[in-house]
């Protein structure tokens, strides 16, 4: 299997299990528009230390591993974005 693929089926398989997560949390949260945010809020939080670290702070070849976790998570970091915004767009009418 090409390599490129099987990027596009891990941030895939995660982008899935997280929007899950998401509608989850809506569901759960009776409609407040912050929690959805939070798994986004936390991915975020994720890219960005893996790319501080992978700059500043690593050594040999541990700032390319950091490198390409932080392009996965920033993979699933859009997924997850654009479930919160979908998930506002179809309750809107509701509101």
């Amino acid at each position: 299997m090409n390599v490129g693929l099987r990027i596009v089926l891990i941030i895939s398989v995660m982008g899935v299990l997280v929007a899950g997560l998401q509608i989850v949390i809506w569901r759960m949260s009776k409609g407040k528009v912050f929690f959805k945010y939070i798994p986004t809020l936390v991915l975020l939080i994720i890219v960005l230390v893996c790319i501080v670290k992978s700059i500043w702070f690593s050594t040999g070849m541990e700032d390319l591993a950091y490198f390409i976790t932080a392009m996965l998570a920033a993979g699933v970091l859009a997924v997850s974005l654009v479930t919160g915004i979908i998930i506002d767009i179809v309750t809107k009418p509701r509101r």
